[in-house]
């Protein structure tokens, strides 16, 4: 008897499962939180930023020195786990759209595993994904700096684009044995390594030019502002 299809929903995090990007929005926040005065460095964040538009740099080396900035040199796993749950307390669920909460939901009732796959800093991606309750997640993760005490250098490759296909498709192989039955929803072009792993992928997003660009690879448009989403997708 052949054994059943193991079932694999594969969720974006920024701008699928929760509305806002999270990366900029939780270092304001952290600072915020814990040491104001450090608002007075986003000139500096500011700056970060443009160089990395202008491509004078990478997110392997943005991310890690936009965390030290703007959190300091010694986030401790202590300190790093207890912001992290506090930022997904504030952000979940109120900024989960509709849609996203109703696909969720379907694929969870239809036995499909839930993992999170994100190039968002895994420290805090991972709680989103526990107060959502997700089975997994694959992200940017993070080591600890010899120099300091921990965070802010990158653990491998920016979890995006096609390291991120790569690190789904390494947990796959360890967590979905034998024939799997995959969905994947993202909002972003980048994901589309991702999507190439999926039976069925979903370009989320509003208007004619994402059900344009959806048609024009063959995946399926998703508005997660829909309150209908899920049914929307269930009878496709």
């Amino acid at each position: 008897m052949t054994a059943p299809a193991t079932r694999v929903a594969i969720y974006d995090l920024d701008r699928t499962v929760l509305r806002k990007p999270t990366f900029t929005l939780f270092l304001l926040w952290a600072a915020a939180r814990e040491a104001p005065w450090r608002l007075l460095l986003l000139p500096a964040l500011a700056a970060l930023m443009i160089g990395y538009a202008l491509r004078l740099y990478g997110r392997d080396r943005f991310k890690p020195a936009a965390i030290r900035l703007m959190l300091g040199p010694n986030l401790t796993p202590a300190r790093a786990s207890a912001l992290a749950a506090h930022f997904a307390a504030w952000r979940v669920p109120r900024d989960v759209p509709p849609g996203a909460q109703a696909c969720i939901a379907r694929d969870r009732a239809e036995g499909y595993r839930l993992l999170m796959a994100t190039a968002a800093p895994e420290f805090y991606a991972g709680a989103i994904a526990d107060a959502l309750q997700f089975d997994a997640i694959v992200a940017s993760r993070h080591q600890r700096d010899p120099d300091s005490n921990w965070l802010p250098m990158l653990d491998g490759p920016n979890c995006y684009g096609a390291e991120k296909a790569r690190r789904v498709g390494e947990w796959l192989s360890a967590h979905a044995s034998g024939t799997a039955h995959i969905r994947a929803y993202s909002d972003h072009i980048s994901d589309a390594p991702t999507f190439a792993l999926a039976d069925q992928a979903w370009l989320v997003g509003r208007g004619d030019k994402f059900i344009r660009l959806a048609a024009r690879h063959g995946w399926q448009a998703a508005d997660f502002e829909d309150a209908a989403a899920g049914a929307i997708l269930e009878s496709r």
